[in-house]
């Protein structure tokens, strides 16, 4: 596989969509693990202004981060002409409308009568963000983008927001929100072994698209497992929540990069290849 090497993996270009996808899945996490609180009757309906400036400022830094990834960041808002048609494109839109409604619920007055039904629209718009953040990269050839990926930024988005909340649930509560973030984390370990499976499967019908990183693949899923599952909880039933919360938003950094650096192509060589091993099976059956 060393003749793809080069041509697929010369640099990792992908470090403002990590940040981007880190981010806006922080931001966007803490909006849709609201909601869920709120669907249990732990918290009300109506987000604090706290909780909205977290939400707000990630994806509001996110999104300045993803204009580096584009040549002509001016014409980023073109992006919104083919909505309904274009999974980027619903990204966006959903992107901005969490935005602008968390923001305008920011900057006005807590009295005023649009900042309930403006908090609501930006928590409610964080869950169709998640789901686009994963759905966006379903991409032909994309073959490590397929099978669970499009579910990892909810699972993800919903650990640190409920590590985010944890502190402002009502005492009879929070034993049972801690529950719950465990619960995430499980979840999130089950996703992280599909990610190793894929790629093992994956590496028999494509290149890597860093082969250098996918080189340390077992070290890189150890650390993440390591930073993303075991220390949070470890510190979560130690009753270190702020550690559980900067672990979570590190892992979160670690994963969107591991999401972009452990990439496997489906290549016309890499299936030549392919056809090759499985003539040679077959005469050497015969």
């Amino acid at each position: 596989m060393a003749r793809h090497e080069k041509g697929i993996g010369a640099g990792f270009h992908e470090l403002p969509l990590v940040l981007f996808t880190a981010l806006t899945t922080g931001g966007a996490g803490v909006g849709v693990a609201h909601v869920g609180l709120a669907c249990l009757g732990w918290v009300p309906w109506v987000p604090p202004a706290e909780v909205m400036i977290v939400l707000t400022t990630l994806l509001a830094v996110g999104l300045l981060f993803s204009l580096g990834h584009l040549g002509r960041p001016f014409r980023g808002p073109l992006a919104l002409v083919r909505v309904g048609k274009s999974a980027l494109s619903n990204e966006v839109l959903v992107v901005c409308t969490a935005l602008v409604a968390g923001l305008l619920a920011v900057v006005l007055p807590s009295d005023h009568s649009m900042v309930m039904p403006l908090s609501l629209i930006a928590i409610l718009s964080s869950v169709p963000v998640l789901l686009a953040l994963g759905l966006v990269y379903r991409l032909p050839g994309q073959l490590m983008w397929k099978g669970m990926a499009p579910v990892h930024p909810l699972v993800l988005g919903m650990g640190f927001g409920l590590a985010m909340l944890l502190g402002t649930l009502p005492e009879g509560t929070r034993a049972r929100g801690e529950f719950l973030i465990l619960l995430v984390l499980m979840v999130d370990g089950l996703l992280v072994w599909e990610r190793s499976w894929r790629i093992s499967r994956s590496l028999r019908m494509g290149a890597p698209g860093h082969s250098s990183l996918m080189d340390q693949r077992g070290s890189a899923l150890v650390l993440r497992i390591l930073l993303g599952i075991l220390l949070p909880a470890v510190a979560l039933l130690s009753g270190w929540r702020e550690l559980v919360v900067f672990s979570l938003f590190l892992n979160l950094l670690f994963d969107r990069f591991l999401f972009y650096g452990l990439a496997v192509r489906s290549t016309t060589e890499a299936e030549v290849i392919l056809v090759e091993a499985a003539l040679r099976a077959r005469e050497n059956r015969a």
